[in-house]
This record gives structure tokens, sequence and C-alpha cells, in this order.
């Protein structure tokens, strides 16, 4: 929260932040206390209600007496056979531990607590409703809120604490937590066993006839795929399947060549060459030999073209032979060309067929692999049901036979006896919490309700929060009427209101800005905080000090000077400025030494109008001509603005606060308004103080040990002393 700057008057500077000026601050810490202080009837009053219920609290409850019974938690119970628990009862861990706690707070403990009571036991326990009350207590709620749990540090032992106002109650329901504790834990164990024999019995059952499902279904499958030739002709159908491999294998190699002879026949024959010279056809026996003959005849035909004639017989038989020669020769290139035709497709074809059947066999080979696969998955379900069965068996008899012998997980250690002395009510500690509680709590108390009233109280309210130097502190007042309170510096009924003023007079008179100022506007920030009060007696603190002082009456809206100081009627300051009247004529001088009064006159229907006249400037400016000081009584600026349409013709501005009596933010947005007009602000008078409260806030002013420099006597106060050097050169001038 920012706070307003200080006004010119200001000496130092004001801290920006709350914590600038409560942080560390001892003078603040005191303040805080006294102001706690200030409200000590409301700590009292809450230090008093607190003692006083706890001391008919502590007189007034009915004695209890505490019995504690001691048991240790095993980590596993006495293991008689090396079998698995059905229920794991182990403590092995601080989780298994405060598992075991549980069970110990829990409601079924204390259900099985009281159904152990006999009917004397119960009544005891729980006493019947007493005459006009509806029904009594329950035993099981009382037994919960008696117990107390405690584990031992570092050890697994429990300690069952039980609080009644019968000692021999206390002990009873303290043993009978543990023995019930234990008996919880064996019946536990036993009933979860019984629970689970009857499941393993109800699994079995079903486990028996699953086996007995697939065993059939097995037989039948035996049975259905005649399985013993199919096992043997597992060897015969992979024998085969190899033997067809190789053939087809051989085959296609054989169709390979085949093809590749065939197809380069096709080539010589489509490209017309002779195929007589095609290795293949020629190696053919008939094609070769009528090669060589048609060599011979060839050559013997060219020996008898030198020789002979065409016509000539010889010439004509070994033509004829060549030429038969040579159609043999032909035919027999046919024959060997449909030889390697017909090879290729006796090829083709078988290599077709060994496809053919090695498909057929792998096929085969196949199903007799599923029939093998499907008769071993059954078989292999067999064994695993079987071998289950035989476990769940196996368990069943386990659990049936660790069911039957009896093992604890805790074990009584100490039990509990009968109290001779009852625990409560603790006479010395409830004491002792009482007072301290009441203090503590009427203390906070005081505190909230300080910290909750926002009004001003303190010093450290008016410099920090709403940001005025404090000049001057009246105490309050006490059995005086309203005229003797406005002319207390004179009459010096009150000496240290008297001797306040001249504090507030010396600090004025130390601020440079304030020494010289001769106007000076009082105000306050509501009604009823003494401004008027604080105007008057400023004035006559003025005048005692021998200046010519002049108090004028500005509220015109509730004007109080007439009547305090018992003035006779003028016209004032509503009948100089509206109705043209002498200054000389309004003034009534000499109401005491060195003091002259204007009172307001007449009430105007709009007195801000009449402070802006300019009849009320001229009145201004003759009054500082002709006074030391001159103290307008102005209206609160919480009200109306009069004061804040004076202030520019002002040298300065006093701030009236009452004590306890304004809130803080709003005397702050007003001052903040008046330190607007950049006049200057010199300080707050801080007035109404309470005398005790202000004993412990400041020096308290009527202490004994002052008492001579108060008591000087009411003449010697009202007696103007010399002036100072430069005032006396002001009024003559």
């Amino acid at each position: 929260m920012k706070l307003p700057k200080k006004s010119n008057s200001s000496k130092g500077k004001l801290p920006e932040t709350f914590s600038d000026y409560a942080g560390g601050d001892p003078a603040q810490f005191r303040n805080t206390v006294l102001m706690v202080l200030e409200r000590k009837w409301y700590a009292v009053a809450v230090f008093l209600v607190i003692a006083l219920g706890t001391l008919l609290y502590t007189f007034l409850s009915v004695p209890k007496y505490e019995s504690v019974a001691t048991v240790q938690v095993l980590k596993h119970g006495p293991q008689l056979l090396r079998v698995a628990d059905v229920v794991e009862s182990s403590v092995t861990s601080d989780n298994d531990f405060n598992t075991q706690i549980k069970i110990l707070e829990s409601v079924t403990i204390a259900k099985n607590v009281a159904a152990k009571l006999t009917a004397e036991e119960v009544e005891l326990l729980a006493p019947p409703a007493k005459a006009g009350a509806k029904e009594g207590r329950n035993p099981i709620e009382v037994i919960l809120q008696g117990r107390k749990i405690l584990p031992l540090r570092f050890t697994f032992m429990v300690g069952v604490r039980f609080q009644h106002q019968n000692p021999r109650m206390a002990a009873r329901i303290a043993n009978l937590m543990v023995s019930e504790y234990i008996a919880y834990n064996t019946r536990l164990r036993v009933e979860e066993s019984l629970k689970a024999i009857d499941e393993l019995k109800d699994r079995a059952d079903q486990q028996r006839k699953r086996v007995d499902e697939i065993a059939a279904a097995l037989q039948a499958f035996r049975q259905r795929g005649n399985l013993i030739s199919l096992l043997q002709s597992k060897d015969i159908v992979t024998e085969r399947l190899k033997a067809l491999n190789g053939m087809a294998t051989q085959s296609n190699a054989r169709l390979k060549e085949a093809e590749i002879r065939w197809r380069q026949v096709q080539d010589w024959m489509k490209t017309k060459r002779n195929l007589a010279e095609l290795p293949m056809i020629a190696g053919q026996p008939k094609v070769s030999q009528l090669s060589q003959q048609i060599t011979t005849y060839r050559l013997a035909f060219e020996q008898m073209r030198e020789r002979y004639k065409p016509r000539h017989p010889q010439w004509i038989e070994i033509t004829n032979v060549l030429a038969k020669a040579e159609s043999e020769l032909t035919e027999a290139i046919k024959t060997a060309v449909a030889s390697v035709k017909a090879e290729y497709e006796s090829a083709l074809q078988s290599d077709e067929a060994a496809r053919k059947a090695l498909a057929e066999q792998e096929v085969r080979s196949l199903e007799v692999d599923k029939s093998g696969l499907e008769y071993e998955n059954l078989n292999r379900d067999f064994r695993v049901n079987e071998h289950l069965l035989e476990s769940m068996m196996a368990r069943m008899r386990e659990t049936s036979v660790t069911s039957s012998i009896e093992s604890e997980n805790a074990r009584i250690i100490d039990r509990a006896y009968e109290p001779n002395v009852p625990v409560s009510p603790q006479i010395a500690i409830n004491l002792a919490i009482g007072l301290g509680a009441g203090l503590f709590l009427g203390l906070i108390t005081a505190y909230i309700i300080a910290m909750v009233d926002d009004r001003i109280k303190t010093a450290f309210d008016i410099e920090t929060m709403v940001g005025l130097p404090l000049i001057g502190i009246i105490p309050r007042v006490e059995r005086m009427t309203s005229h003797d309170r406005a002319q207390l510096v004179f009459n010096g009924a009150d000496r240290a209101a008297t001797e306040a003023f001249l504090s507030v007079y010396t600090s004025m008179k130390l601020n440079d800005e304030c020494r010289n100022a001769r106007l000076i506007l009082v105000t306050s920030t509501l009604l009823g905080e003494g401004k008027s009060f604080v105007a008057s007696n400023l004035a006559l603190t003025f005048a005692s000090q021998g200046q010519r002082t002049l108090l004028i009456d500005c509220d015109l809206r509730k004007p109080s000077v007439q009547g305090a100081f018992r003035l006779g009627t003028t016209k004032g300051v509503s009948g100089y400025c509206l109705q043209g009247a002498p200054l000389d004529s309004i003034i009534t001088r000499d109401v005491h030494p060195y003091l002259d009064v204007i009172v307001a006159g007449a009430r105007p229907r709009n007195p801000i109008q009449l402070f802006g006249s300019k009849e009320f400037e001229t009145l201004v400016a003759e009054l500082a001509q002709r006074y030391d000081r001159v103290v307008f009584d102005t209206p609160p600026v919480g009200v109306v603005s009069d004061a804040l349409n004076l202030l520019p013709m002002m040298d300065g501005a006093v701030y009236a606060i009452r004590f306890n009596a304004v809130l803080r933010h709003v005397a702050r947005r007003h001052a903040r308004s008046l330190m607007a007009t950049n006049i200057p602000i010199f300080g707050a008078v801080f007035n109404d103080m309470n005398a005790g409260v202000a004993g412990g806030y400041y020096v308290d002013q009527n202490s004994k040990r002052f008492k001579d420099y108060y008591d000087v006597g009411t003449e010697a106060i009202a007696a103007p002393v010399s002036r100072d050097d430069d005032l006396v050169a002001g009024r003559n001038a």
C-alpha cells in the first residue's frame, strides 16, 4: 500500500510502504503492545472465561482410571509344517505392523469385546440412561472412545490402553481387547483356510471333469484316425516324398535337355540350314551312313562328269543313285527330327507326371503332420491338466492339515491390572493449560480487536498511515464546560493540556515554514474532533507569548466561538462580506490579553460562495497586516469543502485529529486532499488522548514527577511573555 507523501512542512521523508516503517521497529512493537493493553478488558474477559471453564471442567469432571495391556506381534506364527498358509499373516514390514494396529483399532474387535461382557459388566461399562434421557450409551461406543492403541517405537509390541471411571472395567476391557485380537487373527486364519479348502475342492472337481473330457477326446481321436498305422506311415510317406522329389528333379533335368535340343532343331529349320550338319542329327547312324554315301557318290559323279557325257549310261546310273541317296537322307533327317520332338514331348509328360505325384505326396504328408499335431496338442493338454489336478489335490490336503493346527501371530506380554489412582482430571496440568491458554487467547483476542479497529489511536498512525507530522498531543480534559475548555490555556484548569498546547507552539516555532506564518487554518476530518477547541486554545497560546492574535470563526455552518467565549452579538464574517459592515465593527477586541475574536455572524445560504468573494479576500489581507497570527476555525474537511476553498489563501494549516474517533483511511484521504493544494500542512494535533493510554504511548504529563514544572499558576500562564524580535517587527510593520 502506497502512503501519501509528506507535505513540505515535514523535516524527513515518509516511508513509501508499510514494511518500511513496521519491519523491525522497536517503537512500533511497543505501540502494538500498548494497543493491546488499551483493550485489556477484552483479554481479561477471555482469560477469565477460559480459566473458569478449565476450573469447572477440572473439578466437575468424573475421575477416570487407566489400565494398559501389552501384546507382542510376532513376525510369523509357529511353523510345524513347511507349508505356505492360505492367509498370509507374516509381519515383515512397517505396513504389515500398521495393519495389525488398525485391526486392534477396528470396530470388529470392539464388538467382539462387547459380546464377551456379562450383563453386570455391561451396566458398569455403560450405565443406563438417567431420567429424562432418550437412551443410554452403547457399550461399543464406550469401548471405541475409551481405548487407545499405542505402538512402542522400534519394537513389535503394542500397548492397549483403556480409560474408564470404573478401575475394574478399565483392566477388564484392556485384557479382553488383546485376547480378542489374538482370537480374531486365529479365527480369520482358520475360516479362510476352510473357505480355501472348499474353493479348492470345487476347482479340483472342475479340473477332474476337464481331464476326463480331454482323455475321452484323445481316445476318440486314436480310434477315428488309426493313430498306430498313421504313426508308422509317417516314415513311409517321408521316404516316398524324398523319392518323388528326386524323380521330379531328374525328369525336370531331362525335360530341359530335350527342350534345348528341340528348340535348336526348330531354329535350324527356321533359318533353313542343313539339318544334316546339326550334330544331334548328324549323329544318327542312318543319317551318318547316308551322308557318307552321298559324299562318295558325289565324288564319283564328279569324276564321271569329266569322263562321260550326261547321257552316258554310267552318268545316268550315278545320277540316279545319288538322287536316291539324297532322298533317303532327307527321310532320315525327318525321322531324326521327329525323334527329337517325340523325346521332348515324352520328357514333358514325364515331368508333369512326376510333379503331380510329388504334389499329391506333399498333400498326404501335410495331412499326416496335421493329424499328428492335433494328437500331440490333445496329449499335451491332457498331461498339463492332469498335473494341475494333482497339484490342486496336494494343496487341498496340505491346507486341510494346516487348518487343524492352531497357531497365533501374537502373544500377551503384560496383562492389565486394576489401577488405584485416576489419570484424569490432572489438576495441575489442567490449571496450567487453562491459565496459559486463557492468557494467550485473551491477548490474541485483544490484538485482533485492535487490528480490526481501524481508528487512529497512535502517533504511528498519524505519521505513517495519514502522512502528517505530529506536532502535539492534547490529553483528554475531563469535567469541564465548553466555555472553560475553549479558554483552557488562559484559565490553566488542566495543567497537562496547557503544557501540551505550549508544546504545539514550540513545535510550530521550530518549523521554518510555520515560524513566520500569519494565517493559520485549523480543520479536522469529522465533526466532534475538537478542531474549535484546538483553534481557540492555539490562538490563546500565541497570545500568551505576546503575539497579537486574532481568532476568526469561519465555520459558518455550525459556529461555536461566540458561545464558547460568551461574546456579544456582532455581524461577524458574514456581515462584513455580505452586508459591508466595517472591519473594526466585527472585531471583538481584547477578549484576553493580545487576543481579538471575529465571530461567524449570520449563517449565509452559500458559505463557499462567500469564501470565494473579493470581500473575504480583502478581509484576509487586512487581517494579515494587522495581526501577528490569525487562526481560522473552519468546518471539518470530511464533511464540507469550506476548508479546501480557504486553504489557498492561508500560510498553512493545522489538522486536528481526535483519539480513537476517525478511521485511518478516511483521515488519510482527506489529508491528501489538503496536501494537494500545495499549501504547507504544519502537522496534526492529536486531541482528546486518554490519560491512561497517553501514559503508555507517550510521556505521562500527569505524572507527579513533573508537578514542579507544571505548577506555575494561572497568572503566569495567562500573562504575556516577551515576544520574538521578528514577531515584534512584523507587528510594528
